[in-house]
Formats: structure tokens, sequence, C-alpha cells
């Protein structure tokens, strides 16, 4: 490789490297930089099928984590009206006597319900980002046939897609304790 050609090849691995990204953007670069070096035909080949299935993991990834984010922001939002509700109607209070609705058991009860319900899905998706990006690093650096790897990663994705369950945060508490 000429300097031109390995100043360029370093600018480009030095341009993935960035903290203000997920793991999985990292190692879909990362992949595709792989795929794009190779020279040999039949290692290339095997380098883009790699890289192809670890986007379709790149693609559960990022909507993982774009829903976690929303759902921690949601969960974050409902929890600081959970602390600050018994204050509001505490300081508001002779502006609040139309508003009966407002110091109501139940609305504090159903907000509480909901900061927790929305705590319960970031959880979960925080879990499977997580699951996926493990996944993404297992298919990246495996010295395993793509073949085999494929097979093994198809059913590991099945496994994240079932969907939410709140056994799967019953099973990781009972583990904790």
């Amino acid at each position: 490789m000429s300097d031109g050609a390995t100043r360029i090849a370093q600018s480009r691995v030095e341009d993935i490297y960035t903290p203000n990204q997920t793991s999985a953007r990292l190692l879909i670069k990362y992949a595709r930089l792989e795929a794009e070096a190779e020279k040999d035909p039949e290692k290339k080949r095997g380098a883009e099928r790699r890289y192809l299935l670890l986007y379709d993991l790149y693609i559960k990834a990022r909507s993982y984590a774009l829903l976690n984010k929303f759902f921690f922001l949601l969960s974050l939002v409902f929890s600081i009206l959970v602390l600050l509700w018994p204050s509001f109607a505490v300081v508001l209070g002779g502006r609040l006597e139309n508003s009966e609705w407002f110091k109501s058991v139940v609305v504090q009860t159903t907000v509480t319900g909901l900061a927790a319900l929305n705590y319960a899905f970031y959880s979960q998706y925080k879990n499977k980002q997580t699951y996926t990006e493990n996944l993404m690093r297992h298919t990246l650096f495996s010295k395993e046939d793509i073949d085999a790897l494929s097979l093994k990663v198809s059913e590991e994705i099945s496994r994240i897609d079932k969907g939410f369950s709140f056994g799967s945060l019953s099973k990781r508490d009972e583990k904790q304790q």
C-alpha cells in the first residue's frame, strides 16, 4: 500500500472512534472498513457477508436503542412527577380547590404506575440492545464459518424478537438475589 493510501486508510479508521455513538454503531463502522479493506476476492466475499449479518443486527440494536431512550425519558418525567406531585398539591393548595382530580389518590397512583411501566419498558429494551450489541461483537470477532455463524445468529435473533415479557424481568430479579 502506498503512503497516501496508508494515510487515507488510517484516517478512515480514526474516524470511527467517536465517543458519541452506541457500541453497535462503532462495530458496524469497523466491519464496513474491514470489508472494504479486504483485497482477496474470497475473503472479501466472506467479509461482506459478515457485514450483512452485522448490519441486520445493527438495525435491531439501533431500534432498541431508540426505544430504550424514549422509555427512559418517559420514566424520568413520570418519576419526577411522582416526587413533585404531593408538593404541587401543598404549594398550589388554594388554587386547586376546583381541581379535585389533581389531589386525587387515583391520579397519583396512576402517575406512579406509569413511571414504573415506562421503567420496565426501558429496562426491557436496554437489555435487548445490550444483548444485540454483544451478539454483534461475537459475530464480528468470531473465527467461525459465516454459514454456521449465520444459523446461530438467526436463532439468537428469534430469541430476541420474542417481545416484551414481565417474566424476563422477574427471572433477572431472582438471579440478582
